[in-house]
């Protein structure tokens, strides 16, 4: 079988491997939609903090945005069958251990994360996923919205940790993927007023489509939710927020430093953390994307083939206007990849593990 491996920066292959086996606990999935998200490029480029403090060493298949099909449920098949259709965590704990036990398992330090560090993501068209970390689809969900679960989880999150509460205004600082899908929980979902910053029309196009407007010039608010993270970003958030408010980052910057206004910071009592991942939320989520509460397909501009991984990796490199989320499709749906199981398998595998 195919699949993408990242072998150093700016190198990638197209590597032919045997299929996986289910091992215990273990799932075998078919990608069916993966996102590719600026984390991506960091990891593609070499920049990215997991690859900068060896958390993250090469090579490795990326790929943590997905939807996939089951073809074999190992262990697992009091809670999969073949053919159900999942999504997967990034964030996977030893499930062991102190930080484990309280919830945090995205701080666990033995911890993996898909298509980062120990866990193959789905740019293949096979990989094996720990059923703990998995969660079914609901009936009749389009592929492409429940395939940015996570990074719609990720935002989710970030919402939680402002403690923000339903009818608050709140300023999106940046208008990528999660600015978009943080604008629109915290519109759809909190009722809240969403005013925004974002560099690029095409930005603002989406955003104001979801209602929000842009802050105005001198516009004070409590609450940020920032995924610019750079410095004219973070000068920016900063400009408008109110004294004793509350700025929740959840960008990675792909650099070792970014400047802040400590002294600002200290004097308005500002309160600026960052929030990793998304523990813990993932039905909520799922049940906001399956009630079309939230669209995330709305971010869709284009869809490659596997195959066509290397035009798609350089039509998100160029950042036009008009490219927002640029999706990879292994098998067009589940028939297709069931199909393709029976083939690369002799048969479509069930209870393997067994």
């Amino acid at each position: 079988m195919r699949r993408i491996s990242i072998t150093g920066p700016r190198q990638y292959a197209f590597a032919e491997v045997e299929t996986p086996v289910a091992g215990p606990g273990e799932l075998i999935v078919a990608s069916l939609r993966v996102g590719i998200c600026a984390t991506d490029m960091e990891l593609l480029d070499g920049t990215m903090v997991y690859l900068r403090n060896g958390m993250a060493t090469w090579p490795f298949t990326p790929g943590h945005e997905w939807v996939g099909v089951v073809v074999d449920p190992g262990t697992a098949s009091d809670r999969f069958t073949v053919g159900d259709l999942v999504v997967g965590e990034c964030s996977i704990g030893c499930w062991d251990c102190p930080v484990c036990d309280s919830g945090n398992y995205h701080q666990c330090p033995d911890r993996r994360e898909t298509g980062l560090f120990g866990q193959s993501g789905a740019l293949s068209e096979f990989f094996s996923f720990p059923a703990l970390s998995a969660h079914l689809v609901p009936v009749g969900v389009r592929l492409e919205d429940i395939a940015l679960t996570e990074p719609a989880a990720v935002a989710y999150k970030g919402l939680q940790r402002l403690e923000f509460r339903s009818g608050h205004k709140i300023l999106i600082n940046g208008g990528g993927t999660l600015g978009y899908l943080a604008a629109a929980i915290a519109a759809k979902a909190f009722s809240a007023e969403v005013v925004y910053w974002a560099g690029r029309q095409s930005s603002r196009a989406r955003l104001s489509a979801l209602g929000a407007r842009p802050v105005a010039d001198g516009e004070k608010v409590d609450y940020i939710f920032d995924t610019a993270s750079s410095e004219r970003g973070f000068a920016e958030a900063f400009s408008h927020l109110a004294p004793r408010g509350r700025i929740s980052s959840v960008s990675f910057t792909g650099q070792r430093t970014v400047g802040l206004p400590v002294d600002e910071l200290v004097t308005n009592d500002w309160e600026l953390f960052g929030s990793l991942g998304s523990p813990n939320i993932w039905p909520e989520v799922i049940e906001l994307i399956a009630a079309r509460i939230i669209e995330p397909s709305k971010l869709l501009t284009d869809t490659f083939t596997l195959a066509q991984y290397p035009q798609a990796i350089e039509l998100v490199r160029r950042r036009l206007p008009q490219t927002a989320k640029v999706m990879i499709v292994p098998f067009q749906d589940a028939d297709e990849a069931l199909a393709a199981a029976a083939d690369q398998f002799g048969c479509v595998p069930t209870n393997s593990a067994k």
